[in-house]
């Protein structure tokens, strides 16, 4: 309609600039459009009937004209009018037109030029173009719907589902597998995340494999671990790492003013600002730890990753290398008193300090006792050496347990009576016969009896008795011999090594000069034998109360 008024508007000009130019085209200025008419009325007064018309409306456009509301209504009127349909609010569902009144003076006479465009043509075109572009528009709604399936089937469900098996991946869970088919781009990264999860799985056992490893040793190691960060946080331990640390945060509570300890703290601190490794010992009350502390670097930058400290204990090499010089300073005291003895009394002989027979036999006799408890002491440790190293040989009999245990009887009462001790004896009526090396169950039940009747001896009580049991075990297929006294027992914590080598549990008994004799490797000599038979040896103790050591040797198939 802009356009159209546009047209109109330079006829118009036109019209003002030359008004005879207009009189001569008028037919011309006609044709410019099928839709656009002009008509000239010489007088400027409208009469509908008039002839003063110098170019009237044809007939058609004159019935045009009489349905188009806003016409007739302006037609008579003498001045400027343009009216536009689509201006008027009354008029803008009507079909569409423009009329224009244009006065003007030709050769001194007022004129009126008439201008009308009926546009119902672009009723017809935007129906057309809106029955076309509906049609378009449906078109492109099904390509639109098709091309949302086809996107949807082709590319949003094979990402979602990459997508999904992407969370999968993240969860560690490698079960599902993109389907591939065709060759293109979608289906060559399905092919890749695929490959992906599958080496991620083998990454992930591979990495669960070490870390279950790397658990195992961890747990399994005698060595502590404790990883810590930059900042002194505790990251990663073991077992044998969280004990030490309990064991040194009690000693740290109760001796961390004492001088002589260590401070782990302070020890990290200065790993962490020299970036150098430091080893030192921890000793304890009761446990001794050798001590590592290592700064983690990085390789590049040198940068601290953090520290590893591991920590070996080493309280039972530290109580054998004790039990040892002890056990040194024992046997040179122990063979130290005879051989002193011997030669005294040789010198003794040779010097004919000895006058009568009687006096020589008696140092003689000394001399040979001496000798013996000598050769006593080293068959004792030769024996334990052969034991240890596997070259132990047994000859067993078979032996009446109930007959051999009352020679034993026999053999100590003396001693017994020497010391104020009561031997007794609890032993079924029925015979027990128990296939054993008897010289090497001798040795057993020397030293268990005279342990028994030297501790009892020592123990401040009006009843001191020594007691040897004899039970037969039907239902476990052994024989349990018991040697029991009432003395003054053993410590509970040194239960756990009364039959390590070279270990005596004197401590609390020290200062009875009769208990200071003995090497502390008869114990272990008792223990290797027993266990050579095929059984084992137990201890039951309380201190003041006395000890019992329970021997169970089982019986041979042979002999039931």
């Amino acid at each position: 309609m802009n356009d159209f008024e546009e047209i109109i508007l330079n006829v118009e000009r036109l019209v003002v600039a030359d008004p005879h130019f207009l009189l001569e085209n008028m037919d011309t200025i006609n044709d410019l459009h099928s839709s656009v008419n002009f008509a000239l009325l010489m007088d400027d007064t409208f009469e509908e009937e008039g002839d003063n018309w110098y170019l009237p409306f044809s007939d058609d456009v004159k019935e045009t004209i009489q349905g188009k509301p806003g016409v007739l209504e302006n037609i008579d009127r003498n001045e400027r009018v343009q009216f536009r349909s689509d201006q008027h609010r009354e008029y803008r569902r009507n079909i569409p037109h423009l009329f224009h009144i244009l006065p003007v003076t030709i050769e001194n006479q007022d004129v009126l030029f008439y201008s009308f465009a009926d546009l119902s043509f672009l009723i017809r075109i935007e129906r057309r173009l809106s029955f076309v572009l509906s049609g378009f528009i449906i078109v492109e709604l099904f390509i639109a719907l098709f091309y949302y399936i086809y996107l949807k089937k082709q590319l949003s469900e094979p990402i979602n589902a990459m997508t999904n098996i992407a969370f999968d991946y993240a969860r560690d869970d490698f079960s599902h597998q993109l389907p591939v088919s065709g060759r293109d781009d979608l289906s060559e990264l399905a092919m890749a995340m695929n490959k992906m999860g599958h080496s991620l799985e083998t990454n992930r056992t591979v990495i669960r494999q070490e870390k279950e490893l790397l658990s195992h040793i961890m747990h399994n190691i005698e060595t502590g671990i404790l990883y810590y960060d930059t900042d002194k946080t505790l990251l990663l331990s073991n077992p044998v790492g969280d004990l030490f640390l309990t064991r040194y945060q009690e000693e740290h509570t109760n001796y961390s003013d004492e001088e002589r300890f260590i401070d782990l703290d302070t020890k990290i601190a200065e790993v962490i600002e020299s970036k150098r490794p430091t080893e030192f010992t921890i000793e304890m009350q009761e446990t001794y730890f050798e001590v590592t502390i290592l700064p983690l670097l990085e390789e590049e930058t040198r940068d601290l990753r953090g520290i590893l400290i591991s920590t070996k204990d080493l309280t039972k090499e530290h109580r054998l290398d004790k039990m040892r010089v002890d056990f040194i300073n024992n046997i040179s005291h122990e063979l130290r008193t005879p051989l002193v003895m011997i030669q005294g009394y040789s010198e003794a002989i040779l010097d004919d300090v000895a006058e009568s027979i009687e006096e020589k036999k008696e140092m003689s006799r000394i001399i040979r006792d001496e000798a013996q408890r000598m050769n006593r002491m080293v068959n004792e440790m030769l024996d334990l050496s052969r034991m240890e190293a596997g070259y132990i040989e047994l000859q067993k009999t078979e032996t009446d347990v109930n007959k051999y245990l009352r020679s034993l009887m026999f053999r100590f009462d003396n001693l017994a009576n020497e010391s104020g001790v009561s031997l007794q004896m609890e032993a079924p009526k029925e015979t027990v016969y128990l296939n054993m090396d008897k010289d090497k169950i001798d040795q057993v039940f020397v030293n268990l009896i005279n342990n028994a009747i030297r501790h009892t001896r020592m123990a401040d009580k009006d009843e001191k008795v020594v007691t040897l049991q004899l039970l037969k075990e039907e239902e476990l297929g052994e024989v349990v011999m018991i040697v029991k006294d009432t003395g003054t027992g053993i410590p509970k914590e040194d239960l756990q090594y009364i039959f390590d080598r070279f270990f005596k549990a004197d401590k609390s008994r020290n200062n009875y000069s009769y208990n200071t004799r003995g090497t502390g490797i008869g114990l272990s000599l008792v223990k290797n034998i027993v266990e050579a038979h095929g059984g084992f040896i137990e201890v039951e103790s309380e201190v003041n109360e006395g000890a019992a050591f329970i021997i169970h040797i089982p019986i041979d198939p042979e002999e039931e």
